[in-house]
C-alpha cells in the first residue's frame, strides 16, 4: 500500500494556517515594539534620577572645590510628555564629563524607537579618553530587556550599577571603573 497523498484541500489548509501564524507573530512583534517604545523613556528618566542621586550623594560629602556640576535640560526636569523634546543631562568636573540623552528614531508604519546614548571624556589634554554609552531596549519573553554597551562592548549590570560606575569613572578619571565588578 502506498502513502496517503496530500490533497489540494490539505495544501490550502496548511497555507492558511501558516498565514495565520505569520500574522499573529507580526502582531505580537508590533505589540512588543510598542511596549519597548513606551518603556525606554521611563528607563531614561530612571537612569537620570539615579545619576542625579549619585552626584548629590558625592557633592554632599565632597570638598566644595571638588564637587561635580550637574546640568539637565528643561524637558528632562519637567518630564515633558512630548518625547520629541530635548532630553539630556550632563555632569562632571575638571578631568571628566558625561552627557546622556534620549534619542528617538522614527520608523515608517511602526512606533518610534528610543535609544539612550551618552558620550563621555575622562582626563585632560593628551591623556584624555573618550567613550560612548548606548542603551537599547528589546523584547525577550514578553519583557523589555536592556542591552548596555560602552564603546560597543557589552556590560552586564543593572541601571543602578551602571549609574554608580559612570559617576565613579568621572570622579576618578578612570575608564576601568566602567567595567569593574561589584
Amino acid at each position: 500500500m502506498g502513502e496517503k497523498r496530500e490533497t489540494i484541500e490539505d495544501v490550502a489548509r496548511r497555507e492558511a494556517d501558516a498565514e495565520r501564524e505569520r500574522a499573529a507573530a507580526m502582531n505580537e512583534r508590533i505589540e512588543l515594539s510598542g511596549k519597548v517604545a513606551k518603556e525606554m523613556p521611563e528607563r531614561f528618566f530612571e537612569l537620570c534620577g539615579l545619576l542625579r542621586e549619585n552626584v548629590r550623594r558625592f557633592n554632599s560629602a565632597a570638598d566644595p572645590q571638588k564637587r561635580l556640576v550637574w546640568r539637565e535640560s528643561v524637558a528632562l526636569a519637567a518630564r515633558d510628555a512630548n518625547l520629541n523634546g530635548d532630553f539630556n543631562c550632563t555632569f562632571g568636573r575638571v578631568g571628566g564629563e558625561l552627557t546622556v540623552a534620549l534619542n528617538a528614531m522614527g520608523r515608517s508604519g511602526k512606533p518610534d524607537v528610543y535609544i539612550i546614548e551618552g558620550t563621555g571624556q575622562l582626563g585632560v589634554g593628551e591623556k584624555m579618553t573618550r567613550f560612548m554609552l548606548r542603551i537599547e531596549g528589546y523584547a525577550k519573553d514578553g519583557k523589555v530587556q536592556l542591552r548596555m554597551t560602552i564603546d560597543f562592548k557589552r556590560l552586564e549590570c543593572t541601571l543602578e550599577e551602571l549609574s554608580e560606575r559612570l559617576v565613579l569613572a568621572i570622579l576618578k578619571s578612570d575608564f576601568n571603573q566602567l567595567y569593574r565588578v561589584a
